[in-house]
């Protein structure tokens, strides 16, 4: 099973964008494990800190990490490629 990371922060407006690529993803791969994970919590800042995060949004999938908001098809790469070797986060 592949394991995906999605590192968010409310007013991030690229985030939104991100959550919907996403959000489509589960629909078609939902074999596919999703962690949302918010900076606007303690909690979210502790894994990403712990992650070394500092911008989002950021994507992990694996030990691929995707920066800003990916096409439709850079996601699917993504998640594609962790499939194929394991796919853990």
């Amino acid at each position: 099973m592949t394991r995906l990371r999605l590192f968010t922060h409310p007013i991030c407006h690229g985030c939104t964008e991100a959550l919907a690529l996403v959000e489509q993803l589960i629909r078609e791969e939902p074999e596919t494990e999703v962690e949302m994970v918010s900076l606007a919590t303690p909690q979210g800042r502790a894994l990403a800190q712990a992650a070394g995060v500092v911008i989002v949004p950021t994507i992990v999938v694996d030990s691929e990490r995707f920066v800003g908001v990916p096409s439709w098809e850079e996601l699917r790469a993504l998640v594609q490629r962790a499939s194929r070797i394991g796919g853990a986060v």
